[in-house]
């Protein structure tokens, strides 16, 4: 069956027949008739039907296409379809353009490639007055010369395309030579922004001169462990940055390029396509790794193991101290020797040494001395109380408080440790670097120590006062209404009742069959609790696994890049302003470039801390939680709806159990809610 349709030229301004499936008995029958000149109102037809304006139609054409289809016999009918098909039925009308008129240069241009190669290596290795000084004057210009004009323009007029859509002519500014960003044309005249030298690059009038040439430069931190390529310009810049120039900022810095060259070749594409600053790192050093000090290995633990109840489920502590003593002369530990670090390099390939490892013989704790010689021991030079403060053994003295601490007595603050006979009142406070004891109870007060904590009666508060280790344990009698810290282990020997309690290791519970009530217990490895939650259903949480100091300390570091972020922000708004201001108004105040630049110096700086603090949390989330197995033991009953929490498992127990075992393992599905029977 015979198909005819339409093919259109790209531009738009010409229309062809395709016709396929062709006999003159079928064309005759469905086009042309007879002797053909049926066809051409048909065809015209068609055409309008596929939308062809109706003034771009050619009868003619249509009238000998339908006439000589019809017509055409055997030996040329092949040839005839041909041509049929290869002329146009439809022709759109060109626009005419706009011309100017009298177009006349006032100033010579140099066109020559390897001449304008050689100007721009004289501008990098002398400066601008390198180009000045050698250039014929006939290529120089001045600022606000005019290089062209002409003196008027011949209008043009618009055409069509063979669907009649208008294909506007082109103006005089682009019928014009094309010109870069520093000429512009003004009243008929092409006048230079700037001063330099006038080229023809890649068919592009440009001026070659101080304020148009791009700055490349390598820009080496002040400590020299980094280097960034800076790639800038201003507003009239229209010139290319090569991979040349970037080797030459490189030598005459003197580093060595540390990146990839197609991170290079991307930053130099962008640059040439936008002209917006660049920055890049392109050299990176090695910072030295530090050695380890000498260090000491422990021969006596500062913390003596609880004992266990007796059968009576009683423990004597008449007969047992809390605290470790040692006798004048003893072993306190063995001294290992200083490791070294390992060299580092800056980005000139300098050799950067680490700092010499100290040894430990300079810094032994107070009242302890050294003895021997490899092996060197740390030995007490007075008989006392065997503390630790920031990972050193110390013999101290302790400040023994007769009675309570009160309005009587003030506030404590002692440099080693404190033994109080009987309470500490509410809102006092006692704050030691050694070891505190406490024979009486605390109510709402403040217990900070960088040692052990022990309060033998226990703390009855409500949920204004803090008990914190820094570095050690905490053990208490009993507990309401306080909040416990302790760098490693939280002992209690009675009840915990709507209490907060953290522990970097562990929580336990040593006496009698008492209860946990709606408190949130949170321990990095393990728990040894008796009863847990109530009939009532008082809420109590329990949870392990997570390191409490470091998710404070993460908070912490959350705010702050909260806040430089929202800083940072502000920051670019107003780099966004600035760049508004210079395009509407070309040029700049001396104040505004100098808030300008000081505003993407300070979005630099405070990119670089927000990256800094982007990657001392994420080393956070590394340390959150606690790389081994961990454990919640519950010796008497739990009643159902007591939480038990591990990373991002929350259990929630579904009914009262007695003598239940949970055990958390990293990376593997969390136990039952009814735990194992322990």
């Amino acid at each position: 069956m015979l198909q005819v349709s339409l093919r259109v030229t790209g531009d738009g301004m010409g229309a062809k027949l395709a016709i396929e499936d062709f006999t003159v008995e079928a064309w005759r029958t469905e086009i042309g008739g007879g002797l053909g000149r049926e066809g051409a109102p048909k065809l015209r037809a068609f055409l309008e039907s596929q939308g062809i304006d109706s003034m771009a139609i050619r009868d003619d054409t249509l009238a000998w296409i339908s006439e000589t289809l019809a017509r055409s016999p055997a030996a040329t009918r092949a040839q005839d379809l041909q041509n049929a098909m290869a002329v146009d039925v439809a022709l759109g009308t060109p626009p005419v353009h706009e011309e100017p008129q009298g177009l006349v240069f006032h100033h010579s241009y140099l066109g020559n490639a390897e001449a304008i190669a050689e100007l721009r290596r004289k501008a990098d290795a002398w400066g601008f007055s390198g180009i000045r000084d050698t250039i014929d004057p006939a290529y120089w210009v001045d600022s606000g010369k005019t290089v062209f004009h002409y003196e008027r323009v011949l209008g043009g007029t618009d055409g069509r395309d063979v669907f009649g859509s208008p294909n506007p002519c082109l103006t005089v500014r682009e019928r014009l030579p094309a010109f870069g960003k520093s000429l512009f044309l003004k009243d008929r005249r092409l006048v230079a922004m700037c001063e330099g030298a006038l080229v023809l690059e890649a068919g592009l009038i440009k001026v070659l001169g101080a304020d148009s040439l791009p700055t490349c430069q390598v820009v080496v931190a002040s400590d020299k462990m980094s280097a960034n390529l800076v790639l800038g310009g201003n507003y009239l810049n229209d010139w290319m940055v090569t991979m040349d120039m970037v080797h030459a900022a490189l030598r005459e810095e003197g580093v060595f390029c540390m990146v990839q060259e197609a991170e290079i070749w991307e930053a130099l594409d962008r640059f040439n396509r936008t002209h917006l600053p660049v920055t890049l790192q392109i050299a990176r050093g090695r910072h030295p790794s530090s050695g380890k000090d000498g260090r000491l290995e422990m021969l006596i633990d500062p913390e003596p193991e609880v004992p266990l109840p007796g059968r009576d489920g009683s423990i004597d502590f008449k007969n047992f101290s809390f605290f470790r003593t040692v006798p004048l002369g003893a072993r306190i530990a063995k001294v290992l020797p200083p490791v070294p670090g390992i060299a580092g390099m800056d980005v000139h390939g300098e050799m950067l040494q680490p700092p010499a490892a100290k040894s430990f013989a300079d810094e032994p704790g107070r009242n302890t001395g050294l003895e021997g010689f490899e092996p060197l021991y740390l030995v007490a030079v007075k008989p006392g109380r065997l503390a630790v403060k920031d990972g050193i053994p110390e013999v101290v003295e302790v400040l023994d408080v007769a009675g309570d601490v009160s309005l009587k007595t003030g506030n404590i603050e002692f440099p080693g440790a404190v033994k109080v006979v009987g309470d500490v009142h509410s809102r006092m406070s006692v704050t030691a670097v050694g070891d505190v004891e406490i024979m009486g109870s605390v109510e709402d007060s403040f217990i900070r120590s960088d040692g052990a904590i022990i309060i033998r009666g226990g703390v009855n508060g409500m949920g204004n006062g803090i008990v914190k280790s820094r570095l050690s344990s905490v053990t208490v009698g009993y507990l309401h209404n306080q909040r416990i810290e302790s760098h490693a282990n939280i002992v209690v020997f009675n009840e915990i009742i709507n209490s907060q309690l953290f522990a970097r290791k562990s929580i336990q519970m040593r006496f009698g069959r008492y209860s946990v009530l709606g408190s949130a217990l949170t321990a990095a490895e393990s728990m040894d609790l008796f009863n847990v939650g109530s009939e009532s259903g008082n809420k109590t949480v329990l949870e392990v696994g997570k390191d409490f100091e470091v998710e404070a300390e993460m908070n912490g570091k959350n705010a702050l890049l909260a806040a430089n972020t929202q800083d940072l922000e502000f920051l670019r708004d107003m780099d966004d302003q600035m760049t508004h201001i210079e395009k509407l108004n070309r040029i700049l105040s001396d104040e505004d470039n100098l808030l300008h630049a000081r505003t993407l110096g300070a979005v630099e700086i405070m990119t670089k801390w927000i990256v800094e603090l982007r990657g001392e949390v994420a080393d956070l989330k590394r340390r959150l939680y606690y790389p081994g197995i961990c454990e919640i033991m519950v010796r008497g009953d739990i009643h159902p709806g007591t939480v038990l929490k591990y990373r991002d498992s929350v259990l929630v127990v579904p009914l009262k159990m007695t003598r239940r075992h949970w055990i958390f393992r990293p990376n593997e599905a969390p136990p039952s809610a009814d735990g194992s029977a322990a």
